[in-house]
């Protein structure tokens, strides 16, 4: 996605290369090489590329695949 589009406070699926699996997080702040990403969602085998502290990851503007709704409505 391209810089512009992304809104901080969304969650997002992002698809980073190094991990297993697609991760879900919220964006936390927008920097020139990426978005910061608070981990919300993720497979347990990345669980030691996030940072331990505060649960946040560095992602390329490139591995963020799209909004994740935060409502859903099952009748």
């Amino acid at each position: 996605m391209n810089k512009e589009a992304i809104i901080i406070g969304e969650s997002y699926e992002c698809r980073k290369t190094d991990f297993a699996r697609p991760i879900i997080g919220e964006i936390i702040r927008k920097e020139s090489n990426g978005c910061i990403v608070n981990v919300e969602r993720f497979y347990g085998l990345d669980a030691d590329k996030i940072d331990q502290v505060n649960g946040q990851v560095l992602i390329k503007y490139s591995e963020i695949a799209g909004i994740v709704s935060k409502e859903c409505f099952f009748s």
